[in-house]
Parts: structure tokens; sequence; C-alpha cells
């Protein structure tokens, strides 16, 4: 049985029938025995308020373009309605991912950090029509940074989704953040899923001074 990762399930019905799962597994996705699983390249931005304070993330997810034509089947990406589908979907998709906390994990000193609602986002498809979300995921609360340490941690809880970062230059800190903290180091830690299945998740780490 074809395991579809629970964000984006409500847009793969036509791909859970008998004969299309054959088309699902000639994906150059990673297909293992217990189920579908997806790959996203991340790109990631501390962004801070004038007085210093982390405020919030800039995303960049960019879908590869088998994936993307999955969740575009069937749209109307025409010149007319293209930019609309386009806000539509990346509107339900995020909907969907506030309910997994948007895989992103915050930390300072150790300390979780909680997120608000993503209310600023756009989605494109680039040239190779992969498909690129891009949204800020805003704070509840500004934090200070002096003196502290931070930590990001991407992951799917379902372990269905495989994040990554192509280099560390992906990971950035905007101006009034990079003349208060080092640069962001970025690490792998490798999550033991059943099955003797492994997934690689990104860790960001960074100090504050």
């Amino acid at each position: 049985m074809i395991r579809i990762p629970t964000a984006y399930s409500r847009y793969l019905h036509p791909f859970v029938r008998l004969a299309t799962c054959t088309a699902l597994l000639s994906l150059t996705h990673s297909v293992q025995a217990d189920g579908f699983h997806y790959q996203i390249q991340a790109a990631t931005q501390f962004v801070a308020n004038p007085a210093g304070e982390l405020t919030a993330l800039k995303m960049a997810w960019t879908y590869d373009p088998e994936l993307a034509a999955i969740l575009l089947e069937d749209e109307d990406l025409s010149e007319a309605n293209k930019a609309a589908t386009l806000k539509q979907r990346a509107s339900d998709i995020l909907a969907d991912l506030a309910k997994l906390g948007y895989f992103t994990q915050l930390a300072v000193d150790g300390q979780a950090v909680a997120t608000a609602p993503v209310q600023d986002y756009q989605m494109s498809l680039t040239n190779d029509q992969s498909l690129l979300l891009s949204f800020q995921l805003p704070l509840k609360t500004a934090i200070p940074v002096v003196g502290k340490k931070l930590s990001l941690r991407l992951a799917d809880p379902d372990g269905v989704g495989a994040l990554s970062y192509k280099d560390p230059q992906q990971v950035s800190l905007d101006e009034a953040l990079s003349k208060r903290c080092t640069s962001p180091r970025l690490s792998q830690e490798i999550l033991d899923l059943p099955n003797d299945h492994k997934l690689s998740v990104p860790i960001v780490q960074l100090e504050c001074q």
C-alpha cells in the first residue's frame, strides 16, 4: 500500500488507486517497502526586528518536478489562472503543515520556541517545473538572542518527508543578527525509523553575543 504524506494526502487522491501505484513507484523519490517518501530542498534565513530580537524564519522549500506534478495534477495553470491556482495550493498545503508545526523545531538555550500561523507566503513554478514554496514563519513572541544558543531542526514527524539543505550557504542571518551571532553551523542527525529505515535530519546551530 502506498503511504501518502499527511500534509499532501488531499492532493494525491488520484494516485491512491491501484492502477496508479506503478506511476508512483517510478518516481525518483525514495520509495520504500512501507510507503512513499519525498524530499524537500530547504533554505532558511533567521530574521530579527530592529532591536535585534529574533522574530521569524524565512523559509524557501523546493519540491522537485515529479512531486510538483503530483501536487498540481488537474489544476488550472493557464496564464490567466496560474497565480490564483498556486496561491490556493500554497494556502492549502500550509494549513495542513500548521498541524505538524511546519516541520520546524526551533529552540533557544534548549527551550522550544512557539511559532504563529503563517500569513506571508507565495508559491511559484521554476523554469525546470520544480515547485517553490516561500513563507515567513513568525514567532509568537520576539526572542532576545544576546548570550543565547539557537538551534533549528527540520523534520517531518511522520518520517515521510526528508528536508535537507544543499549546502551551508542555504542557512543565513539577516543584517541585524549577523552582527550579533556566529555563522550558522549545519550538521545532520540520523533517526532510526521502523523497518530498519533511517532519516537524515538537518540541524542548524548558532550562538549570539
